[in-house]
Parts: C-alpha cells; structure tokens; sequence
C-alpha cells in the first residue's frame, strides 16, 4: 500500500530539518505545526515536546506515546590556521563512512551552509597509513571553502560549538515505495507517533494520551 501524500510530505519534512543532539529547534518546530490541532503543547527545559491529546481528562491513567527528535551529528571543535574545521561527534558514528561525505554546518548567523569532511590524501600517506587506513575524528577536518582562519570566521562566520549535520534531502521512489533520507532514526518514528494521534483525534479511550519528542537520544537518552 503506497503511504498517504500528506504523511510522505510530514515525514520529509521532519527528515530534512536539521536536529542534531541539543540543537533540535528545526524538528521541534516542524513538529509543532502538525501537532498544533491535535491538544496543548508544551516544552520543557531540555527542549523536550509534549503533546497532550485535546480529549485528555487529566484524572485516568496516562499513556506515554516516545519518538526522539534528534539526529546523530558533530560540533565544531576548532578553526584550522587554514580555514578548515576540526570537529566531534554527537552521538555513535562509523567514522570510515564519514570521509568524503558533504555535510551542512550552521554558522553564527544560524545559516547552514556546505561543507566536505576530508582526510589525508592517499598519496600523502606513509606506507604504514596505506597498510592500516582506519581513521579517527582527529584525523579529520571540514572544508567549507575558507582559505584562512580569518576568513572562515569573517566571511562564513564560523563558531566553535555550532552543530553539523549530513547534507542529505529527502526522496521518495514512488515506482518502489522506498525513501531515502537522514534522520529516519527517529524522525519516522516522529511522523508514526503524530500520525496516531491524528487517528485517534475525537474517539474515546480508557486512558489519557501524551505523546513526547524527546530530545538528545542519541547521546544517552537524556531526555527521554
């Protein structure tokens, strides 16, 4: 059964919002608008949302409905003399998959733009490199195009501490059903859990609902 065009664009929408682990504004908001008729919304300090289902009684026991809005990502670490960032992870990678990936970096201005994450050329490498090619973090930079240290905090307004996260856009092979996309850990789950409460929208339970977008999953369920 092909999935609903309304819940397909949902579940783009929360998967191309940016959210890496503390920084799940983007998805939050995203999240927000579909969930706005569906009861009051409320937010925490830990930028947890809770959604509580408009037919609530607030005197029968309570469902927890759980999906994570945050995706795992990195953080800017430092700015190379050139130009180029270091950074670490939010959350688990597999870092040989990371190299040659192009990601999306949010400045000071809160503008994501694009970047490659690079390492050491082959042809740079000693034999013993060549012979054990596994990388770390620390083996690693993004290159954004700055040309200096100056330059990257200058003209692409560079902060130390601002979140990074994979450069992928959501699409849907509509021939085979399939999508493809970031995040889907748990932005589908998201989707799935905003999709019942619509469903249940104006019929009777024996229990009162809420449904939560936790925050920071990723970095040891902190806000769940």
């Amino acid at each position: 059964m092909k999935i609903e065009k309304d819940v397909l664009k949902m579940i783009q929408e929360l998967s191309d919002a940016p959210g890496a682990s503390g920084f799940e504004d983007e998805v939050v908001k995203v999240a927000r608008t579909y969930a706005a008729p569906l009861g009051e919304l409320k937010e925490d300090f830990m930028r947890n949302l809770y959604i509580h289902r408009k037919e609530n009684k607030g005197s029968r026991p309570v469902v927890m409905l759980d999906a994570h809005s945050d995706e795992v990502g990195l953080v800017i670490h430092s700015i190379k003399p050139n130009g180029c960032l270091r950074f670490l992870q939010l959350g688990s990678w597999n870092k040989n998959a990371l190299v040659s990936s192009k990601v999306m970096v949010r400045n000071a201005r809160g503008e994501y733009i694009p970047g490659i994450i690079a390492a050491k050329p082959v042809h740079f490498m000693t034999a013993a490199e060549r012979a054990n090619p596994t990388l770390d973090i620390s083996d690693m930079v993004i290159d954004i195009g700055a040309v200096s240290y100056e330059d990257a905090v200058e003209n692409f307004h560079i902060r130390i501490g601002e979140p990074i996260v994979p450069a992928t856009k959501f699409e849907y092979d509509e021939a085979h059903d399939l999508m493809f996309g970031k995040a889907f850990d748990c932005r589908i789950g998201v989707a799935a859990m905003l999709e019942a409460l619509r469903r249940l929208e104006g019929k009777e339970l024996p229990c009162d609902v809420v449904a939560v977008l936790s925050s920071q999953e990723e970095i040891g369920d902190r806000g769940c």
